[in-house]
């Protein structure tokens, strides 16, 4: 192995924020092609070590990532799964360039949906290098061509009480573990919000920050304010003093969304029961507006009220009606097909009541279909996800091959009779 690494005084001098070119290649060749373009660019301290993207993985947990990375994907079998895991340790600002042997379109495409700026066949050459640097359009790895925005999900309860933050934080959970999507998680009640809470993690300033001050946002800056639950999941959340006045500067939820929109396959939504300028932007932009209801009288009332609000502020948006708590005689509900009456709205999902659920999600610091993998309350849960992320629910029985078949028809002739075909002894008695 060899490498080119920063030295002391580099770092002294501000050079330790990470290399603007890092090369992880195979061949001593292919290495010194990178060297070379870095001497082009005029960029100082290029790291070129010998390897691929395990090497590349390896240096990114270790060190601050690079602004461009040359990268060989020969030592994987599998490059779009490698660069899209490797993806989640990398800034989205980051560029990268894939090398390797394999001359095939299907890859080039997959390497190309998935972010990758270019995909360049060994041996390379500066020439080639830089011509990929020239037509980069600032693709980010992991947030891929055909798919550069991510889909916005609100969250709104009908009635306090009604379990909307249950409802967004198990979604937004099961998208990430389950459907293995990339998700934001916004609790928009800076000073009684507890989807932190519900997912055992410590509230932090940034949310605050970012909606007062809007114009100091970027990717950056907006990822060291998020929790992070897990590497598919990260959280924005505040538990601001109640004596504080909060103040949400203009198009500051434009400018959040945005950035969040580049990074995220979905930003989940959990709105506070206020209808407020920023609120009401939200649901604009909002791709599904989810409103999670008990079936109580009040709710039915308020459940009326806000879809038509909901309908006429986003008509183009997908609108779920999500029944939560059902079963819950001391909620003082009425049953689900006089609800369905009362209010003329069909209930698209229902989530049973679990008198186990608060014991279990409290004990362990977790959302429900975590803490109760099989309770039918979770199975709800997980459908809603599956719902929104556009998965198709696969059949519970297998159908043998045969019975795809189409079946012939058969033309009885006249006369026929199914007694022909009973054994004498019971010709008598049918």
């Amino acid at each position: 192995m060899d490498s080119n690494l920063p030295t002391a005084s580099d770092a002294e001098t501000g050079q330790s924020a990470g290399p603007r070119l890092l090369a992880c290649v195979a061949e001593p060749e292919n290495r010194q092609v990178a060297r070379d373009l870095a001497a082009a660019q005029g960029w100082r301290n290029p790291v070129a070590i010998e390897g691929g993207v395990a090497a590349a993985h390896d240096y990114i947990t270790k060190h601050a990532p690079p602004n461009l990375l040359v990268v060989d994907v020969d030592d994987v079998e599998d490059p779009v799964k490698a660069l899209g895991d490797l993806a989640e340790l990398c800034p989205p600002e980051m560029t990268v360039i894939a090398l390797g042997k394999r001359n095939e379109l299907t890859l080039y495409r997959e390497l190309i949906e998935l972010g990758v700026t270019d995909y360049l066949l060994k041996p390379v050459t500066l020439a080639m290098l830089e011509r990929s640097l020239r037509g980069d359009n600032k693709r980010q790895l992991g947030q891929g061509t055909a798919k550069t925005q991510a889909h916005v999900v609100s969250f709104v309860s009908v009635r306090g009480g009604a379990g909307a933050t249950t409802v967004a934080g198990s979604t937004a959970w099961c998208l990430a573990h389950v459907y293995q999507k990339r998700v934001a998680l916004i609790d928009l009640d800076l000073q009684f919000g507890n989807l932190a809470l519900s997912l055992d993690l410590v509230p932090a300033p940034g949310l605050r920050e970012a909606l007062e001050f809007p114009s100091r946002l970027d990717s950056r800056l907006l990822g060291t304010a998020m929790l992070e639950e897990s590497p598919r999941l990260k959280v924005l959340a505040a538990e601001e003093p109640l004596v504080d006045q909060m103040h949400v500067a203009p198009g500051a939820i434009d400018t959040m969304l945005n950035v969040l929109r580049h990074d995220y396959d979905f930003v989940v939504v959990d709105m506070p029961r206020v209808l407020s300028d920023e609120i009401r932007r939200i649901l604009t932009l909002s791709a599904t507006i989810g409103l999670v209801t008990d079936l109580s009288l009040a709710s039915a009332r308020d459940l009326l009220r806000l879809s038509d609000f909901a309908k006429t502020m986003t008509p183009s948006a997908r609108h779920l009606i999500v029944a939560n708590h059902v079963g819950a005689k001391h909620r003082g509900e009425i049953a689900k097909a006089e609800f369905e009456r009362v209010t003329a709205v069909k209930l698209d999902h229902v989530v049973p009541f679990e008198p186990t659920a608060a014991l279990a999600t409290a004990s362990t610091g977790s959302v429900l279909p975590s803490a109760l993998k099989h309770a039918p309350a979770a199975t709800a849960l997980r459908a809603i996800a599956m719902r929104i992320a556009g998965i198709e629910a696969t059949a519970t029985k297998s159908r043998s091959v045969l019975a795809k078949l189409p079946l012939p028809k058969v033309t009885l002739p006249a006369g026929f009779s199914p007694r022909a075909f009973l054994p004498s002894f019971l010709k008598r008695s049918a």
